[in-house]
């Protein structure tokens, strides 16, 4: 279901897609503060996906006339629903905002600043910051493994680093602009990454393989209050999941990234950011994706050809995930128990040796 409320612009100049699942406040909160004062150009359009949202929270959203309602009986996952937001919006920018953030005054306008002076440019990331005021994200680095690290993330504050704009490997779904343009060359996000996570990391990788450069620029500021849909647990296996499709994606186009530094090694990790950084800001070579015959010309990166996954599916590889935690904490626990038995052991050896010894004499 679709309803496009009378106060809507029927020639929109950017459309702004939000996807909701369950705590319509939250999207409220979001819509609000696109429409304060100076918070959104003149023709802004409004598109909010109701993905699988209950009755009674759906009652919330309804009979707003200045927003498009797309209403979906389940959840069809982030790339789906946004996807969707994308089919019914009409401007020729979009821009993907989570329903548990905030635009600053400026975002948008900045964003939109971006591709209008450089027409190579596919999208545009935010400077994505906590509640308190911390950093989040000022663009983000990927590694060979395919995992990926938010650049300045934990940053006090009032930090004044990363305040200059540049290209990045890649930028989170949250305050990202894409160009219709290039958004239509890619087919938007690849539904393969039901339910969520790495269908950004996807995007970017898909627009640079078409020669569209990815920016972040930091006067578009977006506050994220983070983690409010998921628990760590579950957003871990889906992590896990599909960073192991988007190496399956991507294969050896992730060769030219840097390997992928412990997170705390300290200085080891700070230097790889650094060396990842200037890298993607002295323009590397645009990956090519591993299946055959991808991304030549304009002919879109391949998509899976596999059907789309259901809530089945993802519970069996839920649960094989659990079951695997298991078993390693078993493993772990096993071998701790043996280090201590042959630790013990070596003591009591050379307690006992000391003893006969003493006795000897």
């Amino acid at each position: 279901m679709v309803r496009r409320g009378d106060r809507v612009p029927n020639d929109p100049s950017v459309s702004v897609c939000i996807l909701v699942l369950e705590h319509a406040q939250l999207a409220m909160d979001c819509l609000d503060a696109l429409r304060r004062p100076g918070a959104s150009p003149t023709g802004t359009e409004l598109v909010v996906v109701a993905n699988g949202t209950s009755p009674d929270q759906l009652d919330r959203l309804a009979g707003h006339e200045d927003v498009v309602l797309v209403v979906n009986r389940e959840n069809l996952g982030f790339s789906a629903g946004c996807n969707q937001a994308a089919s019914v919006a009409r401007a020729p920018i979009l821009v993907f905002l989570n329903d548990d953030s905030t635009v600053a005054e400026g975002c948008l306008a900045a964003l939109i600043r971006v591709v209008s002076d450089d027409p190579a440019v596919g999208a545009v990331g935010s400077r994505i910051m906590s509640v308190d005021g911390s950093l989040q994200e000022a663009g983000s680095v990927l590694w060979r493994d395919g995992s990926a690290a938010h650049v300045g993330e934990g940053l006090p504050p009032g930090s004044d680093a990363y305040l200059e704009p540049r290209d990045v490997d890649y930028a989170s779904a949250n305050g990202l602009l894409v160009t219709r343009s290039a958004w239509d060359v890619v087919g938007g996000f690849d539904e393969r990454y039901f339910p969520a996570y790495f269908e950004d990391v996807d995007l970017c990788l898909a627009l640079a393989a078409h020669g569209l450069r990815i920016r972040y620029e930091p006067e578009a500021r977006v506050i994220h209050r983070g983690s409010q849909s998921t628990t760590r647990l579950y957003r871990d296996f889906l992590l896990s999941r599909n960073q192991k499709r988007l190496v399956e994606k991507w294969g050896q186009a992730l060769d030219q990234f840097e390997p992928r530094p412990p997170k705390d090694s300290g200085p080891v990790f700070d230097a790889a950011m650094e060396r990842a950084i200037k890298r993607r800001s002295a323009g590397a070579t645009s990956p090519r994706p591993a299946a055959a015959g991808a991304a030549v010309g304009d002919t879109p990166v391949p998509r899976s050809a596999d059907p789309p996954e259901g809530p089945l599916d993802l519970r069996a590889d839920y649960q094989s995930y659990l079951e695997q935690r298991v078993t390693d904490g078993d493993r772990r626990i096993s071998t701790l128990e043996t280090y201590l038995a042959g630790l013990w052991g070596v003591r009591l050896r050379r307690w006992a040796g000391g003893l006969l010894a003493r006795r000897r004499n």
